[in-house]
Formats: C-alpha cells, sequence, structure tokens
C-alpha cells in the first residue's frame, strides 16, 4: 500500500536563516499508518515532524527511477474498459504513478504500460506531482 505524508522540516535559506518548510513524500510497502508515519520520522531531515498522512490513490509505480537529473514523479489517471459477464461494457478509474523527465516522456511510459493490458486503456490525464522522493 502507498501513502502520501506531508514531512515539516528546517532548511537553511541563503541568507543563513533557519526556514521551516514541508515537503511531500511517498511511502511504499507500509500497512499502518504509523509504519508511513515513522518512515517520515527516519528521513535525514532537520526536526522532521509529520504534519498529515493519508492513503494514497496510486495503484502502483509502471517504472523505476532512472537518477537523471530534472527526474520528477508523475500521475497518470487510466481509464480501463472491459466487457462484464452479462455482455456490458465496465468501465475503472485508476491511478499510477511513474518517474520521467517531462510529460511527453511520461505520456510515451504510460502508452508503453497500457500496451501491455488485455483491456482497453486510454489516459485521461498526466499530472506532474510534486513529491520530492519514494521513500
Amino acid at each position: 500500500m502507498f501513502f502520501e505524508i506531508n514531512v515539516k522540516h528546517t532548511i537553511v535559506d541563503k541568507k543563513g536563516n533557519d526556514k521551516e518548510v514541508v515537503e511531500k513524500y511517498i511511502v511504499e510497502n507500509q500497512e499502518l499508518f504509523a509504519e508511513a508515519e515513522q518512515k517520515g520520522l527516519e528521513l535525514n531531515l532537520v526536526g522532521p515532524e509529520v504534519v498529515a498522512i493519508r492513503i494514497s490513490q496510486i495503484r502502483e509505480f509502471v517504472n523505476s527511477p532512472s537518477g537523471q537529473e530534472g527526474e520528477a514523479i508523475y500521475t497518470a489517471t487510466i481509464v480501463d474498459t472491459f466487457i462484464n459477464d452479462d455482455g456490458g461494457e465496465k468501465k475503472t478509474k485508476y491511478k499510477v504513478a511513474l518517474f520521467g523527465l517531462s510529460t511527453t516522456n511520461a505520456n510515451k511510459i504510460v502508452n508503453d504500460y497500457m500496451a501491455q493490458g488485455l483491456n482497453d486503456m486510454e489516459c485521461e490525464k498526466i499530472e506532474k506531482t510534486s513529491f520530492v522522493e519514494v521513500i
């Protein structure tokens, strides 16, 4: 399961002053809110405090980070259409996350992901997120 957490911590700004900032992280492979919170507190930050936590709508990550400069975390909303047992069409929506260098790059990755599916899939939306990293 994925969680999304907001962590408040202190940084030193360009003028040398302490400044509190809030950064967003995705926590993976945890089952409890307390486990996700603990991951946020274990970050190598000055005075970390988890100020918000929620279960993420992300179903899965479709790729791994490449480590290239400028890589960001994107989410894609996928609409999956299939025929149910009575012959009717059924649509389900879900979110996947991915690492990409640009929206164009993210679109290519999502299209490659959808090409692996057995049902009719379409990408409804791709968004660049403000997540710092996956922990």
